[in-house]
Parts: structure tokens; C-alpha cells; sequence
């Protein structure tokens, strides 16, 4: 696994923290729809700054415990909390045998997996039947629907230049048939889509989309995916509490592994 744009330096601090600000409240309400019970054992796969690791542990008590993971732990190592441990993992490697969570939450790592159906099958051997997994992905679909033509063209070029890269932006709304052909039962799908402007309301769309664009924008004018008069038109919009533009949509996906079909706690 590689994550395309990702330097592990404070201006990726940034971006991560803006980008728990404006997916924290939609996860943690995702959360708390399935049922957080004291003394779960819990995973978090491409933890970030550890965020959803943070608020879990709060949830479960005495004797729950979290796995904090991230294929770098730079931004999670120095957490210090009694129910949560930082570990380096890749999630496109096989699991641990025996390792059984009640839960599993991924946030805005799968669509960076190329080889996502295996990624997805080791995240559903981590969990034990009946147990949960959380994915929340991005899907791109909203952003083309924007009234700004240059902004459709600014989301096209980043598309493109992930394409190439074999990202997938329309995961968010591959995740549920993924899980269910692996025989995940899929508890329900929800989506939510940002509308922002330039406005200090916004901050947190705002400074994550600015920061975002910023890692690839040079690559994807060099590779001709999009003019430089276009970049600078598009950056004005952020600025622009007038220009009220379309966000990616991130569904959350809730789904169930079975219990063995006899009742009984399958393997």
C-alpha cells in the first residue's frame, strides 16, 4: 500500500486536522448508531492524528481497548491513553491469526489501496462474528455537479491525476457491494456532502481542499490535466465567501459479519 500525496511533515499535520474537523462529527455520529459497548476491542486502520482512535476509548470503559494503526505512526506515537496502542500496520497484509475486534473502522484509506477486494477481505478477518466494520470513503460525484465551471474542471484534473495513480474517488459508493460479495451483512449507508464557501464558517472544508490541491497541483498542471489560469481562478473561489461550492459526498458504510449459520460463533 502507498499513500500518493502523503508527506508526514506539519503541513500534513494541517491537512489531517482539518480533515478531522470536518469528518469527526459525521463519524462519531456513525459511531454511536451502532452502539459503542463498554470493553469492545476496537481497530482503526490509517489512524492519521489518532482522532477516532481518541474519542473510541472514551466510549469503552475500563476494560475496552483500541489499536491505533497507520502505515506511519508519526502523528499517533506520542497518544497517551490507558486503552489505546499504537501500531504500525498495512492493512493489505494478512492479518494476525486469532485477532478478533467487535469493531473496525477505516476513514479515507481504502480508496488509496490498489488492490482494495484483498484490503477488504484482511479488515473483515480482523473482526469476530457479529462484530462491526466502519468504512467512511469519499466519493467524487458531487463535486462535477458544482454551478463553477472551473471548479468541475480543478475536481476532473484531481481525478485525473488519481486515476493514474490508481486512486479510486468513486469508493465511497463501491464500499457496500464490496463487503456484502465478501458476505458482510450491510446494516445501511449513509452520505454526507459539504457546501462551503470563503467564509471563517467553512474553515475546515476549506483549509482541507486548499491544502489538498496543494500537494498535487504542480503535477497536475505539468501533466496537462489542468491550465494554471484555471488553478488560480479555482483558488480564488476558496476565498470567495460568495462562491458557495460542492465538496466530495463521504458515505458511511455499517456492516455485520454473520454468526455462523448455526447460531454459533463462526470461524
Amino acid at each position: 500500500m502507498r499513500y500518493a500525496i502523503r508527506k508526514y511533515d506539519e503541513t500534513e499535520r494541517r491537512r489531517l486536522e482539518a480533515l478531522a474537523a470536518l469528518l469527526d462529527p459525521f463519524t462519531f455520529h456513525q459511531l454511536k448508531q451502532i452502539g459503542i459497548e463498554p470493553g469492545w476491542r476496537c481497530l482503526e486502520i490509517g489512524a492519521g492524528l489518532g482522532t477516532v482512535s481518541q474519542w473510541l476509548a472514551e466510549q469503552l470503559g475500563e476494560q475496552g481497548d483500541v489499536l491505533c494503526t497507520d502505515l506511519q505512526t508519526d502523528f499517533i506515537a506520542d497518544i497517551d491513553h490507558p486503552r489505546i496502542q499504537v501500531e504500525k500496520r498495512d492493512i493489505t497484509q494478512p492479518p494476525p491469526e486469532r485477532e478478533q475486534f467487535d469493531l473496525a473502522v477505516a476513514r479515507a484509506v481504502h480508496h488509496h489501496i490498489p488492490d482494495r477486494d484483498a484490503a477488504a477481505r484482511n479488515l473483515v478477518g480482523t473482526v469476530r462474528p457479529g462484530g462491526h466494520i466502519l468504512y467512511v470513503e469519499p466519493d467524487m460525484h458531487p463535486a462535477f455537479c458544482d454551478d463553477h465551471p472551473v471548479w468541475k474542471r480543478l475536481w476532473q484534473a484531481f481525478f485525473q491525476w488519481g486515476e493514474r495513480r490508481d486512486i479510486d474517488y468513486y469508493t465511497g459508493r463501491r464500499v457496500p457491494a464490496q463487503l456484502a460479495a465478501i458476505g458482510m451483512d450491510i446494516v445501511s449507508v449513509r452520505g454526507e456532502t459539504v457546501l462551503f464557501n470563503g467564509s471563517e464558517a467553512s474553515k475546515a472544508a476549506r483549509d482541507l481542499y486548499r491544502m489538498t490541491f496543494d500537494a498535487v497541483l504542480q503535477p497536475m498542471i505539468d501533466q496537462g490535466f489542468l491550465a494554471k489560469s484555471d488553478s488560480e481562478e479555482a483558488y480564488a473561489l476558496l476565498d470567495n465567501p460568495e462562491a458557495w461550492l460542492m465538496s466530495l459526498c463521504f458515505f458511511a458504510t455499517h456492516a455485520r459479519k454473520p454468526l455462523a449459520a448455526d447460531g454459533g460463533e463462526g470461524q
